[in-house]
């Protein structure tokens, strides 16, 4: 088996023609956490659209502190009409209140002092333009607020409702997944050994569209030629899980040369190296290993890879090891990390460990036959 490199493999992917476009469906914000946004998202109006205190404190004109003390005009709450301040004049502003159009400076209410006679002294430093939320702070009218192939996550959901919008355009891609294997079941049998892979593919896939599950391919050729043909004509993507390496009866990398193009049939990097893809009529086929780390981890990297065309992008971060660790493999190898803080915990290196890839939630690739030291950077990928 030819392994390329994974810069090359990336390469490959990119350079290709898929006939993929990125397909969206209108879905309401409140049901739409979690999914692939399909376009982005432009600000149609300025968060906020007037002048607001970020303070319970005392609207005034900075010039006007060197006064001493300033006569109360009135008190402005967030649903107040907007007064006028005028010189000598100070309004009492509740934290999302209006600014006095005239007023240029906040002083919090702990920084001041109130006197029977209406007004009110100010003591501590105080900084001009202090404690006010100028139009268009937090969104601009214009703006690209949120970018096509993100992930609507919960601490993103508020700043889309701030426009407005009561629905979104996500990603609807239509996946097909199956497994390889006599001695395979599908996974929603009660008996046998089940197939336990797809389940997670298609958990994974869940912000980027649905998944058709086509059940287990026998293992003989036509089989796996048929449950491919089937994927490519109901779907944009097809996914195969098992039957990737060189044994007799692996027959998917045949299948796809036979009916398309074969980009690459191994990586060179220990783990992901039986993942290969390839396309039929255009349609990406994405070829998982049998065994359920090599097969998460080779899903990861290739439909990022794929994805990266509609603005799709992997989470990476720079962290220290948190212990030794020495690659002893004559190939790049894959690793799994449990990040705690800024350290990273190596995970126990297997392709079948499915209480490890529980553990972990990071992964990174690391250079064969080299020492990395306790305390040392690299860059990981979150899962």
């Amino acid at each position: 088996m030819a392994l390329i490199s994974l810069e090359e493999a990336r390469r490959l992917i990119n350079d290709y023609s898929f006939n993929l476009r990125c397909k969206a469906k209108e879905m309401d914000v409140l049901r739409a956490g979690g999914r692939a946004l399909a376009r982005d998202l432009i600000a149609t109006k300025n968060v906020p659209d007037k002048r607001l205190s970020a303070m319970d404190g005392y609207a005034v004109r900075y010039e006007d502190l060197k006064l001493g003390r300033l006569r109360i005009s009135g008190k402005v709450f967030p649903d107040s009409v907007q007064p006028s301040l005028m010189p000598g004049e100070a309004y009492y502003v509740a934290t999302g209140a209006p600014i006095p159009s005239g007023a240029d400076t906040v002083v919090r209410v702990e920084n001041s002092r109130t006197s029977e006679d209406g007004y009110v002294e100010f003591k501590g430093e105080v900084m001009r333009g202090k404690d006010i939320r100028e139009v268009g702070e937090d969104a601009k009218e214009g703006d690209v607020i949120l970018r096509r192939g993100e992930i609507l996550t919960a601490n993103k959901i508020g700043l889309v409702l701030t426009q407005g919008v009561k629905s979104i355009d996500v990603m609807d891609l239509q996946f097909s997944i199956f497994a390889n294997g006599d001695e395979l079941a599908p996974f929603y049998s009660d008996e046998g050994n089940r197939d336990i892979i797809s389940p997670m593919v298609m958990e994974f896939l869940r912000p980027f569209g649905s998944s058709k599950y086509l059940g287990v391919a026998r293992d003989n050729i036509e089989d796996v030629r048929s449950n491919i043909l089937k994927g490519v004509e109901e779907s944009d993507v097809v996914i195969s899980i098992g039957g990737s390496s060189v044994g007799e009866k692996d027959f998917v990398k045949r299948v796809i040369r036979e009916e398309g193009d074969l980009l690459f049939e191994g990586i060179s990097t220990n783990v992901i190296k039986r993942g290969a893809m390839g396309a039929i009529k255009g349609k990406p086929v994405l070829v998982l290993p049998g065994q359920v780390v090599s097969a998460f981890l080779v899903l990861h990297e290739l439909v990022f890879s794929l994805l990266s065309r509609f603005g799709v992008q992997r989470r990476k971060l720079k962290v220290k090891l948190g212990e030794e660790l020495l690659v002893t493999h004559n190939m790049d190898s894959t690793f799994l990390f449990q990040i705690d803080g800024c350290y990273a915990k190596p995970m126990r290196w297997g392709v079948g460990l499915y209480s490890e890839l529980a553990k972990a939630n990071s992964y990174g690739y690391l250079k064969r036959l080299s020492h990395y030291r306790k305390g040392e950077e690299i860059e990981l990928y979150l899962l």
